[in-house]
């Protein structure tokens, strides 16, 4: 999955289109994770509920659009290969939690849009545009399609939680450059 053409080089580092992807996907999931249970249990009905629900779906919305730049970008033009210094089993580790979380991400989306379609509701992109129905209103149907939304969302959480945490066991303990391939390179003087 790396690149379509074999014939041209793998990148050394990630470049600053994918940093820019990879941290706003990041930041927007932290957000959706947080955002799902405190709307869902927390927040009694009102308009402070539907406004979060508003905004979780908009924030959704927006992950899928990203994440369908992040594929088409990573497929016309590669990624680096994992880090030369970690061994066998963390690049393995490393490449099979990028896959889950892509896999994830796209079936947790459109899992949220389906669910909301079939709830009877539109879903909206900060009102600027509405995605287009993708099923026809069933509560019943709704209601299975978030308990699998749900699902989704808690493996996302716990696959987030353990690639944050070898992220950090790499720049604070290895002290390698794994971590440093995803971030912005310093201005030189």
């Amino acid at each position: 999955m790396a690149s379509f053409s074999s014939s041209r080089a793998l990148p050394l580092r990630y470049s600053a289109a994918a940093q820019f992807m990879h941290w706003f996907v990041a930041a927007a999931v932290i957000v959706l994770l947080a955002i799902g249970p405190v709307m869902k249990r927390l927040i009694p009905e009102g308009s402070l509920r539907d406004n979060l629900y508003n905004f979780h779906e908009a924030l959704g919305a927006l992950v899928l659009i990203v994440m369908v730049a992040r594929l088409a970008r990573r497929m016309a033009f590669g990624v680096p290969a994992p880090d030369a210094s970690m061994p066998p089993v963390e690049q393995r580790a490393s490449l099979w939690a990028q896959y889950a979380l892509y896999v994830l991400l796209f079936v947790t989306t459109v899992l949220g849009w389906a669910g909301n379609n079939a709830y009877g509701d539109p879903v909206s992109v900060f009102c600027l545009f509405d995605f287009p129905a993708i099923v026809g209103k069933d509560q019943p149907l709704s209601d299975r399609i978030f308990v699998w939304h749900l699902i989704c969302g808690i493996l996302i959480g716990v696959i987030v939680a353990l690639h944050t945490a070898a992220a950090l066991y790499h720049w604070l303990i290895k002290r390698d450059s794994v971590l440093q391939r995803m971030l912005p390179r310093p201005e030189r003087s």
